[in-house]
């Protein structure tokens, strides 16, 4: 059996490349996703291999520019079927064989666009992923990324949306029916990063702001399962990483420290096959 370690991290426009590597080589990483990213590929590369594995560049065909994906394996193992400026969608062939989709995402933010443009967002996103999946006749696939809404939010739960439950049970039956339309499911284990029970953290993104209902914690950045693809999801892997495995990325009062790096935190989770 093999294991494939996959991290994502919105790094606000920062270079963070030595927060990068230190991540990457600390944690095992063969599948780097990265939002707002400012460094071209050719120096994260640089950087990567100065010492440690051996990395390949972001796939040189994508037009995607707010998500970079680096591998260890090599970037036509992992060309891109189908681009917006939002999203890339990627068929995976490993070196063991198997294959999945992975589509990477950073979706509209609520700073600029009201809920109801973010539910439509949702709604449009979720309907392409569909096409995609019948067009190849294939729907193990993976969608991760800063979504910009948490996992209770109208547009990761509604049928038409992304429909994520938070029960591999509940996704295990495949869709719902409503109205005679059938809706697939994802699975989200990510409902389950939610507060601090083990770990100092209570989401990967912190907001406050003088309104009456204010959550503070977020959780902008998830990963969504489609059924067939849940048994190779190892489930107590999923993390919110608070180090880069020498710095800390959180402050003292354990809130992200995005005046020194990002106001997101990273996000980690491994694949068995």
């Amino acid at each position: 059996m093999s294991y494939i370690n996959v991290l994502f991290w919105n790094v606000q426009k920062k270079n963070l490349t030595p927060q990068i590597v230190n991540l990457a080589h600390n944690r095992g990483i063969d599948i780097l996703v990265l939002a707002e990213n400012p460094v071209s590929s050719v120096q994260l590369i640089q950087a990567l291999n100065t010492t440690g594995p051996h990395y390949f560049q972001n796939h040189p065909l994508s037009q995607c520019k707010k998500i970079t994906i680096i591998t260890k394996f090599h970037y036509n193992s992992i060309a891109p079927i189908e681009e917006t400026a939002r999203l890339t969608i990627r068929h995976i062939h490993l070196p063991t064989g198997e294959d999945f989709l992975l589509t990477a995402l950073h979706l509209v933010d609520k700073g600029n666009f009201t809920a109801e443009s973010q539910n439509e967002a949702a709604s449009l996103t979720a309907d392409q992923l569909i096409r995609v999946e019948n067009r190849l006749q294939f729907d193990r696939h993976i969608v991760l990324g800063d979504f910009n809404m948490n996992p209770f939010e109208t547009g990761m739960i509604k049928a038409n949306g992304f429909h994520g439950t938070m029960s591999s049970e509940v996704a295990s039956l495949g869709y719902r029916t409503v109205q005679t339309r059938e809706y697939p499911y994802f699975y989200n284990p990510t409902w389950s990063l939610f507060g601090d029970l083990n770990k100092d953290v209570s989401g990967t993104y912190y907001y406050k702001h003088a309104e009456h209902v204010c959550y503070e914690w977020n959780v902008f950045d998830q990963v969504l399962i489609r059924p067939r693809l849940v048994p190779n999801f190892v489930k107590d892997s999923l993390e919110i990483i608070q180090t880069d495995g020498v710095t800390s990325l959180i402050t003292t009062r354990n809130t992200p420290n995005q005046s020194t790096y990002s106001d997101h935190l990273p996000l980690f989770f491994t694949l068995k096959f």
